[in-house]
């Protein structure tokens, strides 16, 4: 099929609209949250946000080795180093990434 025949039976085929007009172009919350939570949904993630998440991530370690240390657990030392594991990756890859962009 050529471009010409698949033109005609998009412009032939009917449009389906929505259910509820209502709620035309409203996601669920959870879906909003995860887009959010993405960082790779808009574009590539900069170095300047790489290195935010390794920021954020290695605090993260110390606040969960912090609260191991303080009630005794050694259950929150395996979620210590998998945050540090998390902060090392994200800073090697601000390394990686372009420079800021401005746009």
């Amino acid at each position: 099929m050529g471009r010409r025949s698949r033109a005609r039976e998009r412009a032939t085929a009917s449009v389906v609209a929505p259910a509820e007009p209502a709620t035309a172009g409203r996601e669920p919350g959870w879906r909003r949250w995860v887009r959010l939570l993405n960082p790779f949904a808009r574009n590539r993630p900069t170095r300047g946000r790489a290195r935010v998440t390794a920021a954020v991530f290695g605090v993260a370690a110390v606040v969960a080795m912090l609260v191991g240390r303080l009630a005794d657990e050694p259950a929150w030392y395996n979620s210590a180093v998998l945050l540090a594991i998390l902060a090392v990756v994200w800073g090697l890859a601000s390394t990686v990434l372009d420079g800021d962009r401005s746009g």
